[in-house]
């Protein structure tokens, strides 16, 4: 089974900015539909990570009721899905964004370890 949050911390750590690191490591699970993935902050100024993750979800089959609880779950952990507030309010850094958008997002059954 692949640990998402650690390859995406890793990925991140190597030097991936947020966004690439999150897709990349989710792509390990499932490839086939692989686009490229978002630029940070491309979206109404959201963190890379989060972005990402809500892509992979689209492009897994996942569907707006998925995207909203990855949002729920990340927002409970940080409070903001933005990366201003995140970088100006939130207590996480980057590499923790990365590492629990990657973690929610394997844990919701759309990506496969086979």
């Amino acid at each position: 089974m692949i640990d998402y949050e650690t390859v995406a911390r890793n990925n991140h750590n190597s030097g991936m900015n947020c966004a690439m690191a999150v897709y990349d490591a989710l792509c390990l699970g499932n490839d086939k539909n692989r686009t490229i993935a978002p630029r940070p902050r491309s979206e109404g100024g959201k963190c890379g990570a989060v972005l990402a993750a809500e892509q992979y979800i689209r492009e897994s089959g996942g569907t707006d009721e998925q995207i909203g609880v990855f949002e729920k779950q990340f927002t409970e952990r940080y409070g903001y899905l933005t990366c201003a507030e995140l970088r100006g309010k939130a207590t996480g850094q980057c590499n923790d964004y990365v590492g629990l958008a990657a973690c929610i997002v394997g844990q919701m059954g759309l990506v496969s370890d086979s």
